[in-house]
């Protein structure tokens, strides 16, 4: 067993137990207080965990059974789902920046139908690259002397395969960092107008637009995770259509998707919403109401007061 398999063995199962408990987190708080699922980027939120917990599954089953035959039925399924995994993971956290700056740029109101239509776009998107690559024949592995890994047996088709492979994990990362720019520009315009719709109540504005800003600049944590978990294979990817294989990069490759959970994890426990809401479920618990002062602010709901 080489270093990289042994990392991706250690790893991936604290990705796992992060994913999980995101997972658990969400669900639990959900059953207590079903007002809380109106926020849309809590939902998006549990689906990037779901992705990562694929993602963590899918590599760590790959480096627990190297012994899988190329182009078996097994190899086929678990290639499958480790190329369904990543590309749910990229069409997640594009779709939670196309919410952000749908939210906090343009000033939008989320509503069901938007968000079906997204979600409906997110899962077509990720089966129809999956699709494109079964059709390519990446799933056999057969491109790899050894061990099942994705890869298509025809050389130009398996160049196809990794750089698209790679382009969509470029994009995702560009895509993730420029909205988390454009939107962190945007927060004073939003928080204004945010604030202003609000004036009718009783909240102090100073500290209202100080607690909302700082709700909606940890939001952005979520697809910035990006920056982190992708670019090392990217490249690696990139200069592998280049026809140059650098094995150096497998480590931080293994790194940096092991983490993913991880990250989500961190950013989920740094969330003043999420705080918010478990300080909620605990009243809720014990039937005592919340004190005005720790009322959170549900933006996808209060949206509904702009005019």
């Amino acid at each position: 067993m080489n270093l990289t398999t042994q990392l991706n063995v250690i790893i991936h199962p604290i990705g796992m137990a992060c994913s999980i408990l995101v997972i658990a987190s969400i669900v639990t708080i959900l059953c207590i207080n079903k007002k809380i699922s109106n926020r849309m980027t809590i939902r998006l939120v549990a689906a990037i965990a779901i992705g990562d917990l694929m993602i963590h599954a899918g590599e760590y089953y790959s480096a627990t059974h190297g012994d899988v035959e190329r182009a078996s039925p097994l190899c086929i399924r678990v290639n499958a789902f480790r190329l369904f995994s990543r590309n749910f993971y990229c069409f997640t956290n594009l779709t939670i920046c196309f919410h952000l700056y749908r939210s906090y740029v343009k000033l939008k109101q989320p509503n069901w139908k938007y968000e079906i239509f997204t979600w409906t776009i997110m899962l077509a998107l990720t089966i129809i690259f999956t699709l494109i690559y079964y059709f390519m024949g990446a799933f056999t592995g057969l491109k790899h002397p050894t061990g099942c890994k994705p890869g298509a047996e025809s050389h130009t088709m398996d160049a196809i395969f990794t750089l698209i492979k790679a382009l969509l994990e470029v994009f995702t990362i560009v895509t993730c960092v420029t909205t988390s720019i454009i939107g962190h520009r945007s927060l004073n315009n939003w928080i204004e107008a945010y604030a202003s719709a609000r004036e009718n109540e009783s909240e102090d504005r100073e500290q209202f637009v100080k607690e909302g800003k700082k709700m909606a600049e940890r939001s952005f944590l979520y697809p910035l995770s990006t920056t982190l978990t992708l670019p090392f294979e990217a490249i690696f990817l990139i200069l592998i259509v280049c026809g140059k294989f650098v094995p150096q990069l497998t480590i931080p490759m293994a790194i940096s998707s092991g983490i993913t959970g991880v990250l989500t994890f961190i950013a989920f426990s740094i969330d003043p919403y999420i705080h918010s809401a478990f300080k909620e479920a605990y009243h809720n618990i014990r039937g005592t109401n919340k004190p005005k002062s720790q009322q959170s602010y549900n933006i996808d709901e209060d949206f509904k007061a702009f005019p």
